[in-house]
């Protein structure tokens, strides 16, 4: 039987196909903050979000989040990223950042911007960031 050699194209096309899944995961398998004047960007992978001290009307930290349907995004075993849809309050567009289910996240509303919750993989890194947001939240107030 003759040995079949696959062409060297879909060898290429294989090994391009699994670098860029890879790259993929490892993007969205991490929440960045990038700290800014005024405010944060929450950045995981294609998903982001501006957020201004300024514009934040609720800031709180919740055990779980609730069930919603998703209208994009994907999960993975503990990791929950997308934009989702909460069917019993009529909600949409709420932004999900969750790095560890298990884990407290934090919940934020802007303006009339739908909610974000989002967290990280060590939940001290989650309360210490939401003890930082409290006291940038806190130092905002006193110049309204």
């Amino acid at each position: 039987m003759a040995i079949r050699k696959r062409h060297w194209l879909w060898n290429t096309v294989i090994a391009l196909t699994i670098v860029i899944c890879l790259a993929a995961f490892i993007l969205h398998s991490k929440n960045w903050i990038r700290q800014e004047e005024g405010g944060f960007t929450l950045i995981s992978g294609f998903y982001y979000s501006e957020v201004h001290y300024d514009s934040i009307k609720q800031v709180s930290i919740v055990p779980r989040i609730p069930e919603m349907e998703r209208e994009n995004g994907f999960s993975a075993w503990a990791i929950e990223k997308g934009i989702f849809r909460d069917t019993v309050q009529g909600l949409e567009g709420i932004r999900v950042y969750v790095d560890n289910l298990k884990n407290p996240k934090i919940m934020l509303q802007q303006g009339e911007s739908p909610l974000i919750y989002f967290n990280f993989k060590d939940s001290l890194e989650t309360a210490s960031f939401y003890e930082n947001l409290l006291e940038a939240l806190e130092k905002k107030e006193p110049e309204n």
